[in-house]
Formats: C-alpha cells, structure tokens, sequence
C-alpha cells in the first residue's frame, strides 16, 4: 500500500512577518484545494505572544517524530469559521495530534470567512512567532487578498512533497477517539506545570504509568485507580510546558483504550494535544471508524448532512437531525463518516463535529482502508452463515477464512472473533475483517427481511 499521495502546494509568497499598518503583521501563505489563495482571514492579535505561544507549541508537535529519528510534514491544516480559527497537525509517527483554537474574541477582525488549507511554517516563520510580544501589534492574514496562482507571470513558492495518507487516516481515528473521552482531571495552571516539570526527562518509564489526583495536585504513579490516565511517552506531555506559564486551567481526558486528551485552557483559546495509548502506536493504524464504515446506517443521512455543511465551528447533531428529518442516530453515523473523509472534526471540549475540508482531494476512504476492503471481499467471496441467535440483536456468524471457519459472536456489549488478529488486539484497535464482513451481513439480510437461521 502506497504511504503517500504526490501532491504538489504552490504557495504565492513564503510566511513572513512584515508590516501592517505600521505594525508588525504575520502573513500565512496557504495552498488550497483548487490552487487558489482565499483572504479568508484578517484580524488584528489582542494577545500576539499567547498566539505565538500556541503556534509554536503547535508547529514542534508537527515536526517531531516522538521514537524515531524521521523527517515530518510541516503543514499544518488551518481552518476558519465565522466563530472560530483553529491550527491542526499530527506528529511525525503520527501518535499525537494537537490542535490551536482560537476564538472570536482573540481578534480584532476585519474578515472572518469560512475555509480551510494548508499553510506554510517555514523556519522564517517560527522565528516570526517566536518574536511576537503583546507590547506591539501585530494582524494575522491567512492567504493574500487578490493573489491568484493562474496569473501569468506570478511569482509563487512550489515544492512538491509526498502527503501523507496517514494524515488523512489520523484525522478519521482522533475524531472518533475524541468522542468517547472523559474529564477526569482538572487543575490550576500553576499545578499543571508544577507537575509536567517534574517528569521523567526523556521518554521515561517503558511501561505505562497513571496519572492521578492527590488532592488538588497532580502525580505520577505506576499503580492504576479509578479516574487514573494511562500514559506512555512523558516527552509527548512535554509539548504543552511551554504554554504553562500563562494557563488558566488544565483538563485530562482519557477513554478506556488509554487516549489521553491534554487541553490547556487559557483566558482567551485553547491548545488540545491527544496522545494515542503507546510511544509506537499511531493514530493512522487505528480502526475505530472501521465498524461506522461498514454499517449502513448513516447512508440516507449522507447527502443532507453534507449540504449543510457550512462552515460551522460546532454542529448540534439533533438540531441538524430535526432540520432533515432524519433519525439523530444515522445524522451522528453521517458526521462521523464525513469525519474520515476530512468533512468533519469533532471538539471533545464541546461534545460537537465542526466543518472542516482537508486540503486535498480524496472522495473516497474506504479504498485507504484495508480491513475494510477485505471484509467487503469476504461478504461477496464466501459463503457467511448464521451459526445462532442467542438474543435480539445478537448472532454467532461462520466466517470462512483461508483453512478454518471463524466463529464471530455479535452482541450489543461487543463483538468478537477467533482469528488470531483479534486475539492479539482484543477489540481495541477496532474490528477484524471477520467481523466487518459478520455485521455487514446480518445487518444487510436484516434490512431485506430475510430469516437468516
């Protein structure tokens, strides 16, 4: 399978930090879908360093490789709503994404449109950010008004680089990842880098440790309790030390695989790193949105949650559910498979999807998803048979493989499979083919009425 997609940005001018209206002004130079260059964004900073801060912190997430020395995609994806102007990236390995928001009220604008790209963060842009300080003002510009590639003669900025498909697979995990977190802890900032200052240097412990509440402090252990956060990897935590100093509140929140989410919470935005459960394990293996992809449920609902689709910081599920007459559930299953095709990202801060369109063109996931593709090749290969329905909604399935039959067991509380994939994974890096091709199947005769014992 193919690691990446040759693509080729052409940016109209490099990132720098110039002047604006007799202040310094930092300029974002972008790459759209079409190779155009939209001023979708102009506001003058009220906190230029926090900003810088934040990007900053952001921009080394994307250039690292968290457990090995290999060079990274240094593009982070950018997107504007008319509430909000959010930053995206993923690390090197792919095992931790972060995320800048900024809201409304951290600008003084003077235009605030939706889109979405990617921009350019060059080193002269680093050193641009690093230099931003709240005693000079300072705008933020996303592309340059009336630049257009197709102009004869227009000096642009190209490189052609492989874009990662791991990029466009992370996006599809952490959205569906985010959405089964849970708070479990929230503390000052003050405690907050009390506490990530005194970890472990490096990558520390090989095995997992927990983080847990004392009171109102935080600490390391290596003994789970309830509410406790698995972590692996204490130089991934180490992103957000930097931003520390000026944090209001820190929030973890975790989910029963081991994803933590560290949301650092300041007056005005928020800086969200999620770190998948082990240092070697990537958000682009995972297979969360595997059992979403292969159900139907969400097909009807497909069309009218995507037109409308509008740009919106946050989508309320039942209200779009009421606006097209759609059962809430399958308008949740369409926002979640508009996730893995870079339509949606999800906020576990608000519990909603937003709008967002990567900056490449891609219809389709599903052929970027092997189990997928071979749970689809069983259904229409082999000959699947109901073995029992011990309850409703429940069935034991005979799964044909290469020399032996799988038994899949259905149930509501989870399913499972005796394929050897299954037996190393149990269920937490998603469903196994046997069992996508199970569920697809007794779901499929379901909706034709047939009897299937």
């Amino acid at each position: 399978m193919a690691t990446g997609i040759d693509y080729t940005y052409r940016y109209p001018f490099a990132s720098y930090l110039g002047d604006v209206d007799s202040a310094p002004g930092l300029y974002l130079s972008t790459c759209s879908v079409r190779q155009q260059h939209p001023h979708f964004f102009c506001g003058r900073l009220r906190e230029p360093k926090l900003v810088g801060d934040m990007l900053l912190a952001l921009s080394d997430v994307v250039r690292t490789h968290y457990f090995l020395p290999r060079p990274a995609n240094l593009d982070p994806v950018v997107t504007s709503s008319p509430e909000m102007l959010r930053f995206e990236g993923f690390s090197g390995c792919c095992g931790v994404y972060a995320r800048v928001d900024l809201p409304a009220a951290a600008f003084d604008r003077d235009i605030q449109r939706s889109g979405t790209t990617n921009v350019d963060f060059n080193t002269a842009m680093r050193n641009s950010l690093a230099r931003l300080r709240n005693s000079r003002e300072a705008s933020l510009s996303v592309g340059r008004e009336g630049v257009e590639l197709t102009h004869a003669g227009e000096t642009v900025v190209e490189k052609k680089v492989k874009l990662p498909i791991r990029w466009l697979k992370g996006f599809s995990e952490v959205q569906a990842y985010q959405a089964g977190l849970q708070l479990r802890v929230e503390v000052p900032g003050a405690e907050a880098r009390r506490f990530v200052r005194s970890l472990p240097t490096g990558v520390g412990p090989k095995n997992i440790s927990y983080v847990v509440a004392s009171g109102a402090s935080l600490r390391l252990s290596q003994v789970s309790r309830p509410s406790a956060v698995p972590v692996q990897g204490m130089n991934r935590i180490r992103a957000i030390e930097p931003l520390l100093t000026t944090a209001k509140t820190l929030r973890i929140w975790s989910d029963d695989a081991g994803v933590s989410g560290w949301e650092v919470i300041f007056p005005t935005g928020r800086f969200f790193l999620l770190m998948s459960p082990e240092l070697q394990r990537g958000f682009s293996g995972e297979g969360q949105v595997l059992a979403q992809l292969a159900a139907g449920n969400w097909q009807e609902a497909l069309p009218y949650v995507q037109s409308n689709l509008a740009g919106q910081s946050q989508i309320d599920a039942a209200a779009l559910a009421s606006k097209v007459g759609l059962p809430e559930k399958e308008v949740a299953a369409a926002l979640a498979v508009l996730g893995t095709r870079g339509l949606a990202g999800f906020d576990v801060a608000t519990g909603k999807f937003f709008h967002r369109e990567l900056p490449f063109e891609l219809a389709q996931v599903e052929a970027l998803q092997p189990r997928l593709k071979e749970a689809r090749k069983l259904l229409a290969e082999k000959e699947l048979k109901v073995l029992a329905t011990p309850a409703e909604r429940a069935w034991d399935v005979g799964v044909p493989g290469t020399s032996v039959e799988h038994h899949v067991r259905l149930r509501p509380t989870g399913d499972r499979c005796t394929c050897q994939w299954y037996s190393k994974h149990q269920g937490e890096r998603g469903p196994c083919k046997h069992m996508l091709a199970a569920r697809m199947f007794v779901e499929r005769d379901d909706e034709d009425g047939e009897d299937k014992v």
